[in-house]
């Protein structure tokens, strides 16, 4: 499989999550500022590190994010090498 496809296919599957992941990370930058009560907080929380859903999410979209960045990064290099 080419690396580009590799890419576009990784990238396509999980851009969810990674809104997601970056929206819920993105709430919890306020979490000390008591903008919204301790019950929202755990739900981002929990969200946030995908014990909401299942345990080994975390670990899988962690592993798509790292196949994107480093297919991106090889990508960039080939063009313009």
């Amino acid at each position: 499989m080419k690396i580009r496809k590799l890419h576009r296919i990784t990238a396509i599957t999980f851009a969810p999550f990674f809104v997601l992941l970056a929206a819920s990370g993105c709430a919890l930058l306020f979490r000390h500022a008591e903008v919204y009560p301790k019950a929202t907080k755990k739900f981002l929380v929990s969200l946030h590190t995908w014990e909401i859903v299942a345990p080994y999410i975390g670990i899988i979209a962690g592993l798509g994010l790292l196949i994107v960045t480093i297919t991106g990064i090889i990508i960039f290099f080939k063009r313009t090498a």
